[in-house]
């Protein structure tokens, strides 16, 4: 049976199959096609009997092998861990084996006999050696992050939602929460031969129950109470997720079938569907299928809700999809839910992604044995959107262990809920576990770096400037001989950092911010400037004009064009042009005339397909002499031309500026 196939509950694979839903009478002998008929239909738990005694009895390749993946498929880590390592003795079995053993003795804590099982693997299948060695690999990373957890994170038993039988995935409803388990909770398998037993695990069929603080009793003992039979029908229901307004519910759901159809339909897997109902004055409606259902073909599963209620999270194994289950989504309009779409290879693997919560800043949290893991199901974190997601990341140990981690649920401060897990040292099977975050005391800065434009090379002493734009407070500081700078920033503040423009180009700046930052953030920030000694002026070489005349003349164009030139190259510059005079004349008469000619030569520019808003012009009279020739003084012709000069600056670079933000968790400032 291939793992895509299988159906993800309670941290185990669960499928309903019609026809052998009680328990097996006393066997007469051990019978191995018996035992596969129960294997067949998923019903581990009675096949397990079977194949115990025949392997004792009449050892086989094929009765030692279904027995190890029925134990893996309970989750009994131990038993599955020597079912195994017998199948390895046997000649002739599959390499998978090598995958599935490994798997296990992750799961077991025994990191190093996985890692020599996984290349082996790869030795004997070549063309997944990469796949292999990379979950070699991640035997590493599990044993440093189990044996290093956030000692910031404190985790407990919530002992009154757990018993020894399945309890997981809390979501919180009314005054209390709903969860979900397979405890026995109106009849019991000793009490009445006739009660209905799920094969799989040997347990009831799983229920959701609500949970509230027991009136008239000490602090923590709860209440459970059964939703009624509009949403928990005979088979299994759960989990769940709740309206923002606790009125509507979307829940897990085994498929169901027309009763005219169960004789037909005999030994048929039915999957996983997701079912929707509403409360109206206190009464939960009957529930009505999710749109896209499809209880022959495919599940679909744990539904999780956006905080605003309009795009729905899932799990499925619909065609088109990455490998096992992965995350769809779909969204709410006018019309329903529109057709699922997958949540992208960013979130999916090849196995499996299920169990989807969305916290209330929209952070996605999900399980996944596809991604790097500990040991059997991880929790990770993603941030995005609909099929837009950063990198999952995994939240590591307390939060995960070698096990099954999987059902988060955040309380409304974001830092404290509740996780289920199979982990050792519970009651029994999946436990409820509550989580504690303590707050981590966040800072922001700005860490960056001023560099030449072109080369690349640090620029020491160049002053930078924040400005807190709430404010108007202006900080600055001097670039380092690495040419790097800091700022310490305060929180949900928006900055402006910008450059000195004295030296350099233009003001080079941009803007940050640390509103809704909800971690340290450091700011990597980078400017790129290009000095101005030999670019910010440039003076232009024969531009004549007609005495007291003001228009560009034939011989002034070469030179113009050379700006033309300039300009087309660097189309992030604009500039001024800037016209002077000697000081013959009145002083007043020659500040007319310069601002004519400036004006004359910007308009030659435009002519030549410069846009205006990148042209400025400006006279400047006999105010700016180069030499001494001022009024009174005697000079000769050539003296007096030189002070004749059109010059255009650079006055304005559209900022070469980037910067990330970097959670300091990551160090990592590129």
């Amino acid at each position: 049976m291939k793992l895509k196939n299988l159906l993800f509950i309670g941290g185990s694979f669960c499928l309903i199959t019609l026809g052998v839903l009680v328990a097996p009478k006393m066997l007469k002998s051990d019978d191995l096609g018996k035992a596969n008929k129960y294997y067949e239909k998923y019903d581990y738990k009675f096949a397990i009997e079977i194949y115990e005694k025949l392997l004792e009895k009449s050892p086989s390749l094929e009765v030692a092998q279904k027995l190890a993946n029925c134990y893996r498929f309970i989750n009994n880590t131990v038993a599955a861990e020597r079912a195994y390592a017998t199948v390895l003795t046997f000649p002739g079995f599959d390499p998978i084996n090598y995958i599935y053993y490994a798997g296990i003795l992750k799961q077991n804590g025994k990191f190093d006999q996985a890692k020599r099982n996984y290349l082996m693997y790869a030795e004997r299948v070549p063309a997944r050696s990469d796949y292999a060695v990379r979950l070699a690999n991640s035997c590493d990373a599990a044993r440093l992050w189990l044996q290093n957890p956030d000692l910031n994170v404190d985790i407990e038993n919530e002992n009154s939602f757990n018993t020894e039988h399945a309890d997981f995935s809390p979501v919180a409803y009314d005054n209390g929460f709903l969860i979900i388990s397979d405890r026995w909770f109106l009849k019991s398998p000793g009490s009445d031969k006739n009660a209905k037993v799920y094969g799989w695990t040997g347990n009831s069929f799983l229920k959701i129950y609500q949970a509230e603080q027991a009136k008239d009793s000490a602090a923590g003992v709860m209440q459970l109470t059964l939703l009624p039979e509009q949403i928990n029908d005979k088979y299994h229901n759960g989990p769940a997720t709740i309206s923002a307004d606790g009125n509507i519910i979307y829940f897990t759901r085994a498929g169901v079938v027309e009763e005219t159809d169960l004789k037909k339909l005999k030994d048929v897997v039915i999957k996983k569907t997701i079912y929707i109902s509403s409360k109206r004055n206190g009464v939960w409606s009957e529930a009505t299928p999710f749109p896209y259902n499809n209880v022959y073909q495919y599940s679909v599963q744990h539904p999780a809700l956006s905080p605003d209620g309009n795009i729905l999270y899932f799990a499925s194994d619909m065609p088109g999809g990455y490998g096992g289950m992965d995350l769809y989504y779909s969204e709410k309009s006018g019309n329903g839910w529109s057709k699922p779409i997958n949540c992208g290879n960013t979130i999916n693997s090849e196995e499996d992604e299920v169990f989807p919560f969305v916290r209330k800043d929209g952070t996605l949290y999900f399980s996944s044995r596809g991604h790097i893991t500990i040991g059997g199901l991880d929790i990770f974190s993603s941030t995005g959107v609909k099929n837009n997601w950063t990198e999952p990341e995994n939240l590591k140990s307390p939060f995960n262990s070698t096990r099954d981690d999987f059902g988060v649920f955040f309380f409304q401060d974001n830092l404290s809920g509740y996780l289920s897990s199979n982990r050792p040292g519970g009651k029994g099977s999946d436990d409820i576990y509550r989580f504690y975050q303590k707050p981590k005391e966040q800072f922001y800065a700005v860490d960056g770096k001023v560099t030449e434009k072109g080369t690349g090379s640090p620029i020491a002493g160049l002053k930078i400037f924040l400005i807190n734009k709430n404010t108007g407070e202006e900080k600055s500081t001097l670039s380092a001989e690495d040419g790097s700078f800091k700022f310490n920033l305060d929180k949900e503040t928006d900055y402006t950092v910008r450059g000195d423009m004295d030296k350099f180009f233009s003001r080079q700046e941009g803007d940050i911010t640390t509103k809704g930052a909800t971690e340290s953030i450091v700011f990597n920030v980078k400017f790129e400037v290009e000095k101005v000694e030999e670019a910010y002026l440039v003076r232009l070489n024969n531009i004549y004009y007609d005495f007291d005349k003001y228009q560009v003349r034939k011989d002034a164009e070469p030179e113009l064009n050379k700006v033309v030139a300039f300009l087309n190259s660097t189309p992030d510059v604009n500039i001024e042009l800037r016209s002077h005079t000697d000081a013959r004349g009145k002083a007043a008469y020659n500040q007319k005339l310069s601002e004519l000619r400036a004006a004359s030569a910007k308009e030659y520019l435009k002519t030549k397909g410069i846009e205006i808003k990148r042209l400025s012009s400006k006279g400047y009279g006999e105010s700016q002499l180069l030499n001494k020739c001022v009024d009174g003084t005697q000079c000769s012709e050539e003296q007096h031309q030189l002070n004749r000069r059109t010059e255009f600056k650079v006055v304005k670079v559209n900022p070469v500026f980037s910067y990330a933000p970097i959670p300091f968790k990551s160090f990592s400032y590129r």
